[in-house]
């Protein structure tokens, strides 16, 4: 990918993440209405079960969301797609590191209908990110444009431990226990 699109497409998912108008719209530095028709709404919403999570490296958590059709009819079939992103720029995340699945294809949704999808997700790096979910209508009929949720900002500590796996019992005994072999077989010596 070029610089020049790579910007472009990292400026639309921020503006995304932040609410911020639509995606395309963010890309190309205008004000213009979300793809689609003009002044077209997103095919649901989507909203997740909490704004704020603390965890350190190694530790799993879930995050559920919340696809409701505010529409007066029934949506088409939907894709639901987990992303993460780093907070920073010195820390490279890999989403197929943190989730195994990160696309659900979901049935449609009639009027005023919701379903929720829970995400599995394993915190592999220390950082702080974001974690957000992405749906679009599964064929163009829909009209719909993609509809982002608000993220939820997660803060992966460091996991620092003197006992890695239990090996600190072990290198710590084992040279006592020679060394008190030793002593014994020293003093049966000199006793004989």
């Amino acid at each position: 990918m070029r610089p020049r699109l790579a910007c472009g497409a990292a400026a639309a998912v921020l503006a995304a993440l932040l609410g911020h108008g639509s995606a395309s719209a963010a890309a190309a530095g205008t004000a213009e209405p979300p793809v689609g028709e003009a002044g077209s709404d997103p095919v649901v919403t989507v909203t997740l079960d909490r704004g704020r999570k603390s965890v350190e490296v190694g530790d799993r958590f879930t995050v559920r969301s919340r696809l409701e059709n505010p529409r007066a009819a029934a949506t088409d079939r939907l894709i639901a797609h987990l992303g993460i992103a780093s907070l920073t720029s010195d820390v490279y995340v890999d989403p197929e590191d943190w989730s195994s699945r990160r696309t659900v294809e979901l049935p449609t949704l009639s009027a005023g209908a919701g379903a929720e999808v829970l995400w599995e997700i394993q915190a592999v790096n220390a950082g702080r990110f974001a974690v957000y979910v992405v749906v679009l209508p599964s064929t163009a009929t829909d009209g719909g444009v993609a509809a982002v949720s608000p993220p939820v900002h997660v803060h992966v500590s460091g996991r620092r431990t003197l006992n890695a796996g239990g090996a600190l019992p072990v290198v710590l005994a084992v040279p006592l226990l020679l060394a008190g072999l030793l002593v014994v077989a020293r003093v049966s010596v000199a006793r004989d």
